[in-house]
């Protein structure tokens, strides 16, 4: 028999009118208080005496776990003295609400609901940025969707007290606002964002007036014109334009719904985003409380309820990656601070490397967090975070979706915006393929436990101590990677990996390349931190000098040194569930279906205009004229690469050959200017960034 643990027991659920009922065990025999929990959220305490009840603990009740200290409940997160952490170590196969959250929950409860005779009324919005070339309509299919798009499908949208908005990621089609289809300088620049956010903007507005009447009060053709040419600036120059827009569409907004009952009172917003996305959902926080006058829509005050973001990154104009910017112009310049919101989840991811993709921590300047405000450290790449990894990808997740470690922290995110109110299914509300999203596999489970008890008894001191918090910290789990892949140091041993077993041609062959360039970090740093001996002319003698190694290259030849201290659990951990987003990440070459479909029509159109050239020559009579036509033509000479393009979609149409550094220059003349452009100006012969996993990420804390 389990032994018995004091707290709150579930006792009862009613399926009809979804009413919990909850019991205070102090001891196996002795209750001291009860609490029922109705559908609404509204919460009956009633607490007995000091000696409590004599009732006996069944074993068929539900222990229901407290919320450590240190959350919301015993002190406000954020401010001054906030730390970023690691996420709990407890599982996410069969959580539920602990008592505290369900406290929370009920505490977020419209009071107007307990009373069916009210002329007024609150609604909640939930909306939803999705990262950067992420998209629900193409990624749903092979379930390569992020967590944002599982959270969307989750939120309640009955249209009269509860709604949802789905802003697809920058460089997706979107043709609500013009954009039918993939745009590569919105993957490379994020170009769209703003008409993104303005187009979330106007649905908060066409939300509150739905809730009086079945339409919307701006229709999507005039959406589109208000997002794709009034609204649009030129690098934000000025908000002005759009305060005024905004204050018209309040003013229409007024004359709809005057006096129609009942009347809207609140409305509770929640705004969710990932990468490009979390950067647009920071920026749309800011721009709602310059447009909405004394913070009203309509009639109804405005709450800027929740805020969950997954691994902010904003990358607007010329990324952190080019010598000559830090990725905050346009959109992003100057709205990355978070202010005015009630709660504020922030997921870092702390394996993250890219210099293209430079967090924006949720910190405001050195030291200080926004009140209310948490920010944690998860292990895994960036989209190991916000999700878009499909299963077996890199070998990872084999098992299926439920085996991905995004699955982690989208059941955190989960149960945070459940706990704060937000207006989010309970599971069993959920339909089938919506809930699905919502499991977590056992064997991930446990691993990811195993690895937050290593990290935790690794970590002699708290790591996020002095300095800079969240970098302290994502250093810290970055040195353990480091650890675990000096492991891995000979090419046997490499690819022995499970994962590397697993995975397809393409991706061994970027998971190799990309350990190639780790090697060349590791060799870079152990020659940085040698002595080394220079001659001095004037002396005509050798002069022994200190290492030149800087405080990165010392600490990545300490993790190399340590690699033997790797347990078999965490190495499981990172085979089997952290993605290798520096090998994964392309700079050159086709991405998606419609890139490569795209990529393919282009080469042929080259070598149809080369044919046609050539043909014109031979039946040109003049012989000067004929030299030129073929001097043209052989600006259109197909490459190596492309010539096996087309060799390979003859055979399977759809398919491209395997890709190596070594076409890396074939693909390159292929990119066209801007993209040569800007990899000259990166420095990279590969087709990744240059450089590898040697080096720790870039946190920004101001925009």
């Amino acid at each position: 028999m389990e032994k018995f643990k004091e707290g709150w027991y579930e006792i009862s659920f009613d399926a009809n009118t979804h009413e919990k009922r909850y019991l205070y065990f102090k001891t196996a025999v002795l209750c001291t208080a009860e609490c029922i929990v109705k559908e609404t959220g509204l919460q009956i305490l009633r607490w007995s005496d000091e000696t409590g009840r004599a009732i006996k603990c069944l074993p068929r009740y539900k222990w229901t776990a407290n919320a450590p200290k240190g959350d919301w409940w015993d002190n406000d997160p954020g401010g001054k003295n906030y730390q970023p952490a690691l996420p709990g170590d407890h599982s996410r196969a069969d959580r539920t609400l602990t008592a505290r959250e369900l406290c929370q929950r009920a505490a977020s409860a419209d009071p107007s609901k307990a009373d069916s005779l009210s002329c007024a009324k609150e609604i909640h919005v939930g909306l939803f940025f999705d990262g950067t070339n992420n998209n629900l309509i193409r990624d749903t299919p092979d379930q390569s969707h992020t967590n944002v798009v599982s959270l969307f499908n989750a939120h309640k949208d009955d249209k009269v007290e509860n709604f949802r908005y789905y802003i697809p990621g920058v460089g997706t089609h979107f043709p609500e606002i013009g954009e039918d289809k993939e745009l590569d300088n919105g993957k490379r620049f994020g170009t769209g964002g703003e008409a993104r956010i303005h187009w979330a903007l106007i649905q908060v507005y066409n939300a509150l007036h739905r809730a009086y009447h079945t339409s919307d009060l701006v229709q999507p053709d005039e959406m589109k014109d208000l997002c794709v040419d009034q609204l649009k600036t030129w690098w934000r120059l000025s908000d002005n334009k759009m305060i005024s827009i905004f204050r018209g569409i309040q003013e229409r907004l007024l004359k709809a719904i005057k006096d129609q009952r009942p009347r809207v009172t609140k409305m509770h917003l929640s705004v969710f985003g990932f990468s490009r996305g979390a950067a647009e959902a920071r920026a749309f926080c800011q721009w709602i409380q310059l447009v909405a006058e004394n913070m009203m829509i309509g009639e109804a005050a405005l709450e800027l309820h929740f805020l969950g973001i997954f691994d902010t990154v904003a990358s607007v104009g010329l990324a952190d990656s080019s010598p000559v910017g830090e990725g905050f112009q346009d959109w992003a310049d100057g709205t990355m601070d978070i202010n005015g919101v009630n709660q504020t989840v922030h997921y870092v991811a702390a394996h993250e490397i890219r210099q293209s993709f430079p967090l924006s921590t949720a910190r405001i300047r050195a030291t200080n967090y926004p009140p209310n405000t948490k920010e944690f450290v998860y292990p895994g790449a960036h989209s190991d975070l916000g999700g878009g990894y499909p299963s077996k990808s890199q070998g990872k997740g084999v098992e299926g979706r439920t085996a991905l470690l995004s699955q982690i922290p989208l059941m955190d995110m989960y149960f945070e915006a459940l706990a704060a109110g937000v207006r989010v299914d309970s599971k069993s509300e959920m339909q089938g393929e919506i809930q699905a999203d919502f499991e977590v596999a056992p064997a991930l489970d446990k691993s990811f436990s195993d690895y937050a008890a290593w990290t935790t008894a690794e970590e002699k001191q708290n790591v996020a101590n002095g300095g800079e918090p969240v970098q302290n910290r994502m250093r810290y789990h970055m040195e353990l990677y480091w650890r675990w892949r000096a492991s891995k140091s000979d090419e046997a041993t490499f690819k022995a990996m499970a994962s590397y077993e697993a995975s397809d041609k393409q991706d061994r062959q970027d998971l190799w390349e990309s350990e190639l360039d780790w090697r060349e970090d590791v060799k870079a740093a152990q020659a940085a931190n040698q002595p080394r001996r220079v001659f001095v002319p004037r002396a005509g003698v050798y002069v022994d000098q200190p290492p030149r190694a800087n405080e990165v290259e010392k600490r990545l030849v300490g993790a190399v040194a340590a690699a033997k201290d790797v347990p078999q659990a965490a190495n499981d951990f990172f085979d089997r569930y952290v993605h290798d987003s520096h090998g994964g990440f392309w700079m050159l070459g086709p991405i998606t279906k419609e890139n490569r479909e795209d990529f393919v029509a282009a080469i042929k159109q080259k070598k149809a205009t080369h044919d046609r050239l050539l043909k014109a020559a031979d039946e040109e009579s003049m012989p000067s004229a004929a030299e030129n036509l073929r001097n043209f033509a052989r600006g259109y000479e197909l490459n190596n690469f492309e010539s096996r393009v087309l060799a390979q979609d003859a055979k399977e149409p759809g398919t491209l050959p395997l890709m190596t550094d070594a076409d890396a220059a074939d693909l390159r003349d292929n990119a066209g200017t801007m993209a040569s452009l800007a990899l000259k100006i990166l420095g990279t012969a590969s087709r990744r960034e240059p450089r590898g996993h040697g080096r720790y990420r870039r946190v920004f804390d101001k925009s």
